[in-house]
C-alpha cells in the first residue's frame, strides 16, 4: 500500500508538470480559462515542495544520514524523501 501511494503521488505530480510546462508553451489541451487556476496549483505545489524541503532536510539527514535531493523534492515531495526514511 506504502508503495502504491508513492507512485501514485508521483504520477499525480508528473501530469501536473508536464499540464504545466504545455500551458506554458501554449500547447495545453485544456481550455484556456482553466489555465490559470492550473498554473496557479503549480505555483502553490513548488511552494509547498521548497518549504518540505527546508522542514525535512535536517530530519532525514539525521535519521538516515542521507542527503535529500533539492530538484527530486521540488518535483515528487514526500514520494523522495518519505522512502528514505522508511528504508532506514
Amino acid at each position: 500500500m506504502f508503495n502504491f501511494i508513492i507512485h501514485s503521488t508521483k504520477a499525480l505530480l508528473a501530469g501536473l508538470w508536464i499540464m504545466a510546462i504545455l500551458g506554458l508553451v501554449s500547447i495545453s489541451p485544456l481550455p484556456s480559462e482553466y489555465q490559470l487556476y492550473l498554473l496557479a496549483l503549480a505555483g502553490i505545489v513548488l511552494l509547498v515542495h521548497l518549504i518540505e524541503f527546508f522542514a525535512m532536510k535536517t530530519k532525514v539527514k539525521s535519521k538516515s544520514n542521507i542527503e535529500i535531493s533539492f530538484v527530486q523534492t521540488m518535483l515528487w515531495g514526500f514520494g523522495h524523501w518519505l522512502p528514505l526514511l522508511k528504508s532506514k
